[in-house]
């Protein structure tokens, strides 16, 4: 059987080599990292050598990195400390992640959302006018925003947001679960959440860090582990794995080189092609397009039965009907009335895998690759 390609490492990255290996290790270590004996250490150890490790890599201090189930828990985590804490008007960006968004619904607090500009950026004018005309009644301001958006892949001006945020005395959460891995990344929020699965490492685990001087209120009670801060016996094989997979995941800068090929050859064989935010800054993996007359859906099955995995947008939404948040958001849906395909590549990607990615889709769409003005 051929193998199948994979170009959907948004939703999930699979698993490095080494990930495995030091996951099947750390199953034959038996302690439970809370116990003081010996085996109890050893497993402790493990989660050490992983907490360190990302710590390095995101340039922040270990011992402010909570281990959590995924993004997901730690971004409803941030946002439910920063309610206790006192804020009571949430600025939620538009395109951000559904766990943000519906942890923010949930909280009880007055939330707006930061509205996102065409090119596919949060609209930081916005933010900034929002921020200097704050009502000492809705407490501190709180801002949750993605460093780079899943769909689009556009990085967003963080650091600005990071800085306007702390002069306005307020509280900012960044997932980073897009940005962790894919490009060089160190930033000093208040909160930021990342997950392993996105780098090659194992599902079911990320983690949150929470600034030293940032509001914290524990989402799952009960034990003492991390420190109190996240009760649960800890998941010492997936944390390892983690860890493993921090190591490996270096810059995917290279990457783009191939994103971009793919861009440029998919423009010559469809004039149609919009590619959205291609003008600005994007994660050197993303590429999120459409054709204005060609169900995306229709498109996916037809790749997906050549043998090749690409998505219509983020994990959670890509298998239900109607339009992209990204595109909603950014206001673009009239580019995308049938919707939009999303190409992720990975650590693992090639230009081979690029060029049967091409023949696939000229196959599809009967489209002679020989007749094109780019040469291949």
């Amino acid at each position: 059987m051929t193998k199948r390609i994979y170009f959907d490492h948004n939703s999930t990255s699979p698993a490095r080599p080494e990930v495995i290996e030091a996951v099947g290790y750390a199953m034959t270590v038996i302690g439970n990292p809370s116990a003081p004996h010996a085996h109890g250490r050893a497993a402790r150890g493990l989660i050490s050598d992983a907490r360190e490790a990302l710590a390095v890599k995101l340039g922040l201090c270990a011992q402010d990195i909570i281990f959590t189930g995924s993004g997901t828990e730690g971004n409803n985590t941030a946002v439910m400390s920063a309610v206790s804490g006192g804020c009571k008007r949430l600025l939620i960006s538009s395109l951000d992640h559904p766990a943000s968004q519906s942890a923010a619904e949930r909280s009880g607090a007055t939330i707006d959302f930061i509205p996102a500009l065409k090119s596919g950026l949060m609209d930081m004018n916005w933010l900034e006018t929002e921020l200097k005309n704050w009502n000492e009644a809705d407490g501190r301001p709180f801002v949750s925003m993605p460093a780079a958006n899943s769909e689009t892949g556009v990085i967003q001006d963080y650091e600005r947001a990071i800085e306007m945020t702390k002069d306005a005395g307020g509280l900012i959460l960044i997932d980073a679960v897009q940005t962790l891995g894919k490009i060089d990344f160190m930033c000093l929020p208040d909160y930021l959440s990342v997950s392993a699965h996105k780098i090659g490492g194992p599902q079911g685990v990320g983690a949150l860090y929470v600034s030293s001087d940032a509001p914290f209120t524990a989402y799952l009670t009960g034990g003492g582990q991390e420190q109190r801060r996240r009760a649960g016996t800890m998941n010492v094989a997936g944390i390892y794995g983690f860890g493993a997979a921090v190591k490996e995941a270096h810059s995917l800068s290279d990457i783009n080189k191939i994103r971009d090929y793919i861009e440029v050859i998919l423009a010559d064989m469809e004039p149609g092609l919009t590619i959205f935010g291609k003008d600005v800054t994007r994660l050197p993996n993303t590429s999120f397009f459409a054709l204005p007359d060609t169900s995306s859906m229709t498109l996916m099955m037809a790749l997906d039965l050549e043998g090749i995995s690409v998505s219509r947008g983020m994990a959670c939404s890509s298998g239900k009907t109607g339009a992209s948040k990204a595109l909603t958001a950014m206001n673009c849906q009239d580019q995308a009335p049938e919707g939009a395909i999303r190409l992720s590549l990975g650590y693992n990607s090639t230009l081979e895998e690029a060029e049967i990615f091409l023949n696939s889709w000229a196959k599809i769409r009967n489209i002679d690759r020989t007749k094109l003005k780019v040469a291949s």
